[in-house]
């Protein structure tokens, strides 16, 4: 199963697909609950989310850090378990800036991960943000960046069985029960 979560900065989004994914964890009793961080420890504000994060999730979750390389990770998880990507934002930025990907492999990767969630029977959540509510962008590479999400967005909720946004603490559905 997919399911797909988005919500503005500080909105409330990953601690609401953390306790999903902890329920359904618990609910199908297969397989392991994984946690893959896509966050680089870049500065001290990045270093204490990171660190307040990992302190909030019980033990039960195992965290991979896969900053660029999500797909392979996937493969290794066991078959039937319950894995929260947190978050597809920052993984965009990873693969655009630092790994210089151009949009036909950020797609093809993608799709692995879709692909390679089918076939492991994983129930996965995918955490992103909102960004393109506010005012146009002015600087073309943040536009171009915004339409990348925005697209990459598109792509994961026509796979999804649900998809919420969470505004200000509360989750809205907009796809599934």
């Amino acid at each position: 199963m997919l399911t797909f979560i988005s919500g503005g900065a500080r909105s409330g989004k990953s601690s609401f697909a953390e306790k999903l994914a902890l329920e359904s964890y618990h609910k199908h009793k297969g397989g392991n609950l994984y946690y893959v961080a896509t966050s680089l420890p870049s500065d001290e504000e990045m270093k204490a989310r990171i660190a307040r994060h990992r302190n909030d999730r019980k033990e039960e979750w195992q965290t991979i850090e896969a900053p660029i390389h999500i797909k392979e990770s996937l493969h290794d998880i066991q078959k039937e378990s319950t894995v929260l990507i947190d978050c597809l934002t920052v993984w965009l930025g990873n693969r655009l800036y630092i790994d210089q990907a151009d949009w036909e492999t950020i797609i093809q990767e993608v799709s692995g991960w879709l692909q390679a969630a089918r076939g492991r029977q994983l129930n996965l959540y995918v955490v992103s943000n909102d960004i393109n509510e506010g005012m146009p962008a002015n600087a073309r590479s943040v536009a171009a960046y915004i339409y990348m999400l925005e697209k990459l967005h598109q792509h994961i909720i026509a796979s999804s069985e649900e998809v919420y946004q969470v505004i200000a603490g509360l989750p809205v559905q907009w796809k599934g029960d």
